[in-house]
């Protein structure tokens, strides 16, 4: 057999080698959960707004600051369009961490609410008796793009328009439905840590269950259904606690 035939051989077998190599890390990693970050829903939300990085940092900014200082206060926020925030009201209790035998459970103080808007555009079914249109609509503090426009303008002499501010809120939500409708978890989480910061949300299976009509208080079923789960992150747990 001459040298170049070897050769010939050695290279296709390596190369067999890395391509099943490369397969195997796909499969290893294909349905895993990634999570878009902070930066990159900015970047998205720049790029589809027209509005600059540092303007749509500053409009996420706005929300996340009075949701933040909201829920310190006891009070519920809601942005417009999103979903409504709350303080959830747990007695003090032991738990599992479901991912670990012996590890705390994985508990959030805060409670999130989708609107119908959001819920819809991720096609989830609200059903009967869901809570969260009535906190939507009962929230204590309404960020809204006026809101969050008049915000910045306090901090700039370079005002931002109310228009330029509700597409970037509207893309901060087109941003958060793709991210979620494709199994990912979007985090406003610090620039190292996804669980530091404002929090994380993502899609969670909610079983079935007996729930109460808010308006009646008669009981009633409610079917399993996929919720938005929001998972505070430590800057956010510890400043409502």
């Amino acid at each position: 057999m001459s040298q170049l035939e070897l050769s010939r051989r050695t290279v296709l077998r390596r190369g067999a080698i890395l391509s099943t190599s490369l397969g195997l890390a796909l499969l290893t990693t294909t349905g895993q959960a990634v999570a878009m970050n902070k930066a990159e829903l900015i970047e998205s939300m720049a790029s589809e707004s027209g509005l600059s990085k540092s303007d749509a940092k500053r409009a996420l900014e706005v929300f996340t600051d009075a949701t933040t200082n909201a829920l310190k206060r006891g009070d519920s926020a809601v942005l417009v369009g999103f979903g409504s925030f709350s303080i959830s009201k747990r007695s003090a209790r032991t738990g599992r961490n479901p991912r670990s035998r012996n590890g705390p459970v994985d508990d959030s103080p805060v409670t999130f609410g989708a609107c119908p808007e959001f819920a819809a555009a991720l096609d989830l079914n609200p059903g009967k008796g869901d809570e969260a249109s009535a906190k939507y609509r009962d929230a204590d503090v309404v960020i809204d793009a006026e809101y969050i426009a008049s915000e910045m303008g306090r901090d700039s002499h370079e005002g931002v328009s109310e228009n330029d501010v509700k597409r970037a809120l509207e893309a901060f939500t087109n941003a958060t439905t793709k991210a979620l409708k494709k199994g990912d978890r979007l985090s406003l989480g610090g620039t190292e840590d996804e669980n530091g910061g404002f929090g994380t949300f993502s899609i969670s299976k909610r079983s079935a269950r007996t729930g109460r009509n808010p308006q009646t208080g008669k009981e009633i079923q409610i079917a399993a259904k996929n919720v938005v789960k929001f998972k505070a992150g430590a800057e956010l747990s510890k400043a409502v606690n």
